[in-house]
C-alpha cells in the first residue's frame, strides 16, 4: 500500500469542510437558515433566475442535497420555483433577498474568522489546489 489513511486527501478535505461548516453554523446561531441553504441563497442572489441543474453545477451539489434544501427554502418563502418540472427555474423571492441582505454581515463575520488565520500565501495555494482539482 502506497498511502496511509492520514495521507488521504479526500478525508482531509471533508474534515476541513466540516470544520468550516461549523464556523458558519456558529455565526448563523439560531437562524432559520443552514450554511448550505445560505450558499444556495447567496448564489441565487448573485445569478438571479437560474435553472435548478445549473445551480447544482455552480455549487457542486448533488441533486438530492439541493432538492432537500430547496424544499425548505421554498416552504420558508425564500425561493420560488417556476417552469417545467423537469427543468425548474429558481429565483429568490423578495423575502429571500431581504434574508440574504440580513445574513450578509453574519456570513462576512464567518469569512473574517476564517481569513484571520490564513495568509495571502495560504489563500493563493488554496486557489491553485482548487484549480488543479477542478481540471481533473
Amino acid at each position: 500500500m502506497n498511502y496511509t489513511f492520514e495521507s488521504c486527501l479526500g478525508s482531509r478535505v471533508r474534515s476541513l469542510s466540516r470544520k468550516l461548516d461549523g464556523i458558519y453554523r456558529k455565526h448563523l446561531g439560531n437562524s432559520d437558515i443552514t450554511e448550505n441553504q445560505l450558499s444556495i441563497m447567496m448564489a441565487l442572489y448573485k445569478t438571479g433566475t437560474i435553472e435548478q441543474n445549473q445551480i447544482a453545477q455552480l455549487l457542486t451539489l448533488e441533486r438530492s442535497s439541493l432538492s432537500r434544501n430547496l424544499v425548505r427554502l421554498v416552504n420558508s418563502g425564500y425561493v420560488s420555483k417556476s417552469g417545467a418540472s423537469n427543468r425548474p427555474k429558481l429565483n429568490l423571492t423578495k423575502e429571500g433577498k431581504t434574508r440574504v441582505e440580513q445574513l450578509r454581515p453574519v456570513w462576512e463575520a464567518a469569512m473574517d474568522e476564517i481569513h484571520a488565520v490564513l495568509s495571502w500565501y495560504d489563500l493563493k495555494g488554496f486557489q491553485q489546489f482548487e484549480s488543479k482539482i477542478n481540471n481533473i
